[in-house]
């Protein structure tokens, strides 16, 4: 009722305006004044159907915003996908070549491109594809292997000149060898990204195209993932393979320093091998070092090899279970001095120093030298005994068990001391001897009275049955003490 009552009023209001005296208001300025129509708009329905045109322009920006949204999400989620196949056959360390062939294939598909590639620079100035995904009739015209002249204005060229990412896009009249590899593939366009190992250019990573005119604008960005993976791969494979020739080597090298160790045999032109083998100097003078290994495994002279090639010292080294032993090169007093100092400051364990000698064939019998200087008394200073070469101190440790054994007999009169007394008889006869027999030299260094000195030696004659002043006595109380001093 009320909507037919509007109508009504509506049409009787048109009825009765006056056309001409509209006309004239308008006319006069009166901006009020508009001519009717004959049917009336209802303003309300009018906003409401703007209201929903609105709403419906607003719908469909957010459809294609969603639209564009979704899409990239899905190009991401291809490009982590990808990367990540390729990420797991680099962490699980398969060969560079298998990766290789995953990155070009990955690539290829991601971008997409119609043919995708690996290259490796080499250093004649030339390149060789490494990796390669296209359809069988491009890969026969150029086959993974083939080294081609890094010439004229190409991808390769650009790229590695200036370690970033390229693009040609016409190879029309691009001149060069590899320009006619890649007319030959039917490839129109290319783009490539610089694969960085270790600071420097290393290869390419590139896409094609067979349409004319240039591949998106994103197509760098897309494929750098896949470099990078490429770079990484390479330093793997490269550190595998430095780790299987290093332990080749090391096996190599253990067996060599066994061989010098064991005392085979040995002649000149096989000795000098060995020495050229280890990196060791085909003349002496040497010496060996034995190390004492407190628990099996352990290294006591930690990275001494390459601590003593710093300071221009040559050596070889063999973990042993009970000891590590080294095979040093020593030219000077100098020499031995510092290599005494070093192997003083690495290690608290015991270290045993043969005499010097001058052919590597008399190796085992300094092993000998060493591992006896393990079992006598260092200085308290150092935990580092060396071997003076003296003959007393040869003929002490010659035959170490039939020499305890006989020197026990000789020193079993002092067995009812103190070990402290004991010792002090000892190092008074030691003194005695080294300041070759003088009564006050040895009072001197011994801060007491020459009396006091005498006494001892008196003691030590008593005790032993044997007179410091018959030479063969005298000979043997040397040997015995210093045998008790290096090997008991």
């Amino acid at each position: 009722m009320s909507a037919n009552s509007s109508s009504s009023g509506a049409e009787s209001a048109s009825s009765t305006i006056d056309p001409d005296a509209q006309a004239r208001r308008a006319n006069d300025g009166d901006l009020s004044a508009r001519f009717q129509s004959d049917v009336t708009i209802d303003e309300v329905a009018t906003d409401c159907r703007l209201t929903a045109e609105e709403f419906r322009n607003e719908r469909f920006d957010e459809s294609v915003d969603s639209a564009k949204l979704y899409a990239k999400y899905r190009r991401l989620a291809a490009e982590q996908a990808a990367l990540r196949r390729v990420a797991t056959l680099v962490a699980r360390g398969v060969e560079p070549m298998e990766v290789f062939g995953a990155v070009a294939e990955e690539t290829r598909r991601y971008v997409p491109a119609v043919t995708a590639g690996l290259w490796r620079f080499e250093t004649d100035g030339e390149i060789t594809i490494v990796a390669a995904a296209a359809d069988p009739a491009a890969l026969t015209r150029w086959p993974v292997g083939t080294r081609t002249p890094v010439e004229g204005n190409t991808l390769a060229t650009l790229v590695q000149r200036s370690g970033r990412p390229a693009r040609i896009d016409s190879y029309d009249n691009v001149a060069g060898p590899i320009a006619a590899c890649v007319r030959a593939v039917g490839v129109r366009a290319a783009v490539g990204v610089p694969i960085i190992v270790d600071g420097r250019v290393w290869g390419l990573a590139a896409v094609g195209s067979l349409q004319p005119g240039p591949m998106p604008a994103d197509t760098e960005v897309r494929i750098s993932g896949f470099a990078e993976l490429t770079a990484t791969a390479v330093v793997a494979g490269y550190r595998d393979e430095q780790k299987r020739q290093l332990l080749a080597e090391g096996s190599h090298r253990v067996s060599l320093i066994d061989s010098l160790l064991e005392g085979r045999a040995f002649d000149e032109w096989s000795l000098r091998e060995v020495a050229g083998c280890l990196r060791l100097p085909i003349n002496g003078p040497f010496v060996v070092v034995a190390a004492h290994v407190p628990t099996v495994g352990d290294e006591p002279l930690r990275e001494i090899e390459s601590k003593l090639r710093s300071l221009d010292i040559f050596s070889a080294w063999r973990l042993l279970p009970d000891v590590q032993v080294g095979i040093v090169h020593v030219t000077s007093d100098q020499k031995f001095d510092v290599v005494v100092a070093l192997l003083s400051r690495t290690t608290t364990a015991r270290v045993g120093v043969s005499a010097a000698f001058g052919d590597l064939r008399d190796t085992p019998r300094a092993l000998h030298l060493a591992r006896v200087m393990l079992r006598g008394p260092t200085d308290s200073t150092s935990s580092v005994a060396v071997f003076d070469g003296s003959i007393l101190a040869t003929a002490a440790v010659s035959a170490p068990e039939a020499m305890v054994r006989t020197v026990g007999a000789a020193l079993d009169g002092f067995g009812d001391l103190p070990d402290d007394e004991r010792e002090m008889l000892f190092e008074t006869f030691r003194v005695w001897q080294d300041t070759e027999g003088s009564v006050g030299g040895a009072a001197e260094v011994l801060s007491c009275h020459p009396n006091t000195v005498r006494h001892r030696l008196r003691r030590i004659e008593k005790r032993t049955g044997r007179s410091l002043s018959r030479p063969k006595d005298l000979a043997e109380l040397c040997l015995a003490l210093e045998v008790h001093r290096r090997l008991m």
